[in-house]
């Protein structure tokens, strides 16, 4: 497929390492190496333990989903609404672009989850319908599997789309604060009340979801039952809007404190860590840009294995 010539120019674009290095403002008693991403966050970022920028590959496209790979490298998607453009892109340790993927014209797309066969998963979004669609490690699609048949606010619909270890399909839905859940052949097998912006499969067999309103976090068990949760009044700061989550090894949670719309707290930190007894051991701010996508890099864990959990 012929690329369009303004992608052309915005992969030149990101093909550039940032020289201007931002300094983020950390607290607490563990400190943590990470990217982010996200909307608004003015680009793909790694930041040391201290909180100074390392590299950014600067962009002003949505960025709602990006992973550090075991190369050095990194994935990320993209979406560019106005101009009907979105997909995903890889660079290489130097922030070089090794491939891109477009999705057809006037389609949307923000995932892009490493799959243990080495390709990428994305969430497709358009008006007569949505597809977990995989891509292999060359940035071709391989498979499309359709999981609705037509869905008219697209543009909200997915943001982080998940395989699950048994190769379900986990949605959530950003226009309904929803997650599903289908099998690997589109059919759907259940739904979660929350989740409209990721929802993961846990190594216990639990869901964990992110979204916004009064109950931002929610985990779920086998049953769908909640076995856990973040409520707007359950920590000594503002809940904002949650885009990002990973859960750590040692049962920590990172959140993503996303600064949008009129309710935003921007006294509130914009990234922090939680132990399961809610207490807050991590707080990060940051001078600029939103940190709606993150991945703790030093806590280990294979992407592609689906051992890191975010």
């Amino acid at each position: 497929m012929k690329r369009p010539k303004s992608i052309l120019s915005i992969i030149a674009t990101l093909a550039v390492t940032s020289s201007a290095f931002a300094q983020c403002k950390v607290e607490g008693s563990v400190k943590h190496r990470f990217l982010r991403a996200g909307w608004q966050s003015g680009g793909v970022e790694v930041f040391d333990a201290d909180g100074k920028s390392e590299w950014k590959v600067p962009c002003k496209d949505e960025l709602s989903d990006a992973w550090a790979l075991p190369d050095g490298g990194a994935v990320y998607s993209f979406s560019r609404r106005k101009q009907g453009e979105a997909g995903v892109i890889r660079i290489d340790k130097n922030q070089k672009v090794v491939w891109t993927h477009l999705v057809p014209a006037g389609r949307d797309n923000h995932s892009c989850q490493p799959l243990p066969h080495g390709g990428f998963l994305m969430g497709e979004c358009a008006k007569d319908g949505l597809w977990m669609v995989e891509l292999d490690k060359n940035g071709k699609e391989f498979k499309r599997v359709k999981v609705a048949e037509e869905s008219p606010n697209y543009h909200h619909a997915f943001r982080q789309v998940r395989k699950s270890p048994a190769g379900t399909y986990v949605g959530a839905m950003m226009c309904e604060n929803k997650t599903y859940e289908w099998d690997a052949g589109g059919k759907l097998l259940r739904t979660f009340p929350t989740g409209g912006f990721v929802a993961m499969r846990l190594p216990n067999g639990n869901t964990l979801t992110s979204g916004k309103g009064d109950l931002p976090v929610v985990e779920y068990d086998a049953t769908g039952k909640v076995v856990w949760q973040l409520a707007k009044d359950d920590l000594p700061f503002h809940l904002n809007m949650v885009c990002g989550l990973q859960r750590l090894p040692n049962g920590n949670t990172v959140v993503s404190n996303v600064w949008h719309g009129k309710h935003t707290d921007k006294t509130a930190p914009m990234l922090y860590e939680t132990t399961p007894g809610k207490k807050v051991v991590w707080k990060l701010y940051t001078p600029g840009g939103n940190m709606g996508n993150v991945q703790i890099m030093d806590v280990g864990g294979d992407v592609y294995a689906g051992t890191v959990l975010k």
